[in-house]
């Protein structure tokens, strides 16, 4: 079929460019690098939105199909192919990896551009993508696992692509790690599902769930949960989300494709694409959505002291990848979609604005030595603006529509989706005090003492251009599903998604939800402007209010801390031990042994081949007559 061979070839495409960049012979012209970097990743888009109007074409029962290249394993009745999955879910994230992805490396030819190492870069962008793309393209567990595991290693490259400096290489280390333990949760759930149902196939799996596994069975609930812990470290959820904020060692362009288009997604697909057997699973969905609730405010509220521009962004990820997972958690699979399409839009809308004015003031990004930026920056402050109120779900952009959507809806899936959509609220207000903190301190006021030079450098086209057209998608996105018109983005989830939940909400609930998430980030803002724009001498002022609370925020709720005492420390000591004990009693003394064991032996053998003919011609003798004198007694 011609979308399986589109698919196929947008998969490779990336891939190719990866390849080529790593084995062009020497150092390619940085023209050709671009080209190959940023327009295999266009041309995926291209050939990904044919693949989407020829789906759209069709009626919904028709929105799939599966193509294999070959059967990659077949051991005791095991079939696994090499195939992918065309369908409304993978095609949505496919957009989303090549659309986002393509302005993001389109935007990092200019970022880059005085960077030593472009063609790598490029590479290691390429492979991202790729790995992305076969992640959610994959028709089985099995190659879902193997995009997993090279989403880890290409996020490992690129969150440590500055290697000279140790804490990008320990902020690598720690998200490889980080993801490791997801990755283990992820591979075992395999195997209980290949025990389960003797298949790893999409298709076999969930068609046969209901009858193998039955509603609330511990297998399901054990199934889910470990999945989960895939799904929790790739989306640094509470408790792997430590290795999230460290990323931002990364370049800023590396920040925008993996909180945007590409890794941190990748948890919340999961969950969507297993909605039969997260409905299975009662308690393990409704930890989903506990582990989302908790998670958006823990992070939230650490977003409020970041001092980094980037580190404020990427807190913000985390608590919006939260109400995805607490829309998932409950069911509602369609609108933590919608919110994932919307959050793409503004949070890389956010990245590369802050790349923007990282760019401009020659790498700072200390919030302060920032101030006055609007005077200087008047494009970028435009734009951070639109960012900041999409994220804030402040009317009419994108994040109200998809925010307020899973708020709204939540409110209608019994108590503890009342409970969610209230920890939702608390978020959206917290959420909007510290994107305009970060508004306001960075281009509002007056210019910071000591801080950056009085004409920071302009970006150019490359730079603006992606910058332009995310800050319009996420101006008019929510618009795809409106609360009175048509819902474009459930329609065309619908064939891959079915309505499990059957949970809606009243035109009563939409409304005080909607009014109340928007009254309490309007406060917010309010109180935010306050404190940073009308007066910042303010800020100074209350500084030292809750000193202790605002410490223990800054130490990220001694996450950190509490790992280091319990886990890594632990660990170091037991090592510190064996090499004291064990290392020479046991494993150097097995080593020792050995080689004591091979000299007396090459020692004894020394003393027969001494090298004398006369001895040797008596051992020959001796046998001889020994060998005859056996064969005698015997008869």
């Amino acid at each position: 079929m011609l979308i399986t061979t589109l698919a196929w070839i947008v998969l490779g495409l990336p891939l190719a460019g990866a390849l080529l960049l790593s084995l062009w012979p020497g150092e390619p012209d940085r023209n050709l690098s671009r080209v190959i970097g940023v327009g295999t990743v266009a041309l995926g888009f291209v050939l990904t939105t044919i693949v989407f109007f020829d789906l759209l074409s069709r009626t919904p029962s028709h929105r799939h199909a599966t193509n294999a290249l070959w059967q990659w394993i077949n051991v005791d009745g095991l079939h696994i192919d090499l195939a992918v999955l065309v369908d409304p879910l993978s095609v949505m994230m496919m957009l989303i990896i090549t659309g986002v992805g393509s302005l993001i490396v389109w935007y990092s030819t200019e970022y880059m551009a005085e960077d030593r190492d472009y063609r790598r870069f490029f590479a290691e962008m390429n492979f991202f993508v790729f790995s992305m793309l076969l992640l959610v393209l994959a028709a089985n567990f099995f190659f879902l696992i193997v995009g997993w595991a090279f989403v880890g290693l290409a996020s490992y490259l690129l969150i440590g692509y500055y290697y000279e400096k140790p804490s990008a290489v320990a902020a690598a280390k720690k998200a490889f790690v980080i993801n490791v333990i997801g990755d283990a949760g992820l591979v075992l759930a395999a195997f209980l599902i290949a025990k389960t149902f003797g298949s790893l196939d999409y298709a076999q799996v969930f068609a046969t769930a209901p009858t193998r596994l039955g509603g609330g069975s511990f297998t399901a609930e054990m199934i889910c949960l470990l999945l989960f812990v895939g799904c929790a470290a790739k989306s640094a959820q509470i408790p792997l989300h430590t290795w999230l904020p460290d990323a931002m060692e990364g370049p800023t362009p590396v920040s925008a494709l993996i909180h945007a288009a590409t890794m941190v997604t990748a948890g919340v697909y999961l969950v969507v694409r297993c909605n039969v057997l997260f409905h299975l699973a009662p308690y393990a969905s409704d930890y989903v959505a506990i582990t989302g609730a908790v998670t958006l405010l823990v992070a939230a509220s650490i977003a409020i002291v970041q001092e980094d521009i980037k580190r404020v962004l990427a807190w913000s990820t985390v608590s919006q990848i939260g109400y995805m997972m607490v829309a998932a958690g409950l069911g509602l699979y369609s609108q933590a979609m919608f919110h994932l399409l919307m959050h793409a839009f503004f949070k890389a809308l956010l990245f590369l604005t802050a790349g923007v004015v990282i760019h401009a003031l020659s790498g700072e990004q200390s919030l302060n030595r920032m101030g006055g930026l609007h005077r200087l920056l008047k494009f970028a402050s435009f734009a951070m603006l639109i960012g900041c109120l999409a994220i804030s779900g402040i009317p009419p952009f994108s994040g109200f529509f998809s925010k307020d959507e899973i708020l709204s809806t939540a409110m209608a899936a019994g108590p503890l989706g009342v409970v969610c959509a209230v920890a939702g609220i608390i978020g959206a207000a917290m959420t909007a005090f510290y994107m305009f903190r970060m508004y306001f301190r960075a281009f509002g006021g007056p210019q910071r003492e000591g801080g950056y030079h009085p004409h920071p450098h302009m970006s150019g086209l490359a730079m603006a251009i992606p910058v332009g057209v995310l800050a319009v998608l996420a101006t008019i996105g929510g618009f795809l599903q409106v609360p009175w018109g048509r819902q474009l983005v459930t329609d065309w989830l619908a064939p891959a998604i079915p309505d499990q939940s059957s949970v809606e909400a009243s035109a009563t609930v939409e409304w005080l939800t909607s009014l109340a998430s928007v009254s309490v980030a309007a406060v917010a803002i309010g109180i935010a402007w306050w404190l940073f724009g009308a007066g910042p001498e303010r800020r100074l002022k209350y500084a030292h209010t809750l000193a202790g609370l605002r410490h223990v925020l800054l130490e990220q709720w001694l996450f950190d801390d509490a790992y280091e005492s319990v886990i890594i420390q632990p660990g170091r000591d037991l090592g510190d031990a064996a090499i004291r004990t064990a290392e020479p009693d046991l494993t150097q003394g097995i080593v020792t042994a050995a080689a004591g064991f091979s000299m007396a032996g090459a020692r004894g053998l020394h003393r027969v081949q001494g090298g004398l003919v006369r001895t040797y011609a008596f051992a020959l003798i001796a046998g001889a007559a020994i060998v005859g004198l056996v064969v005698v007694l015997a008869r």
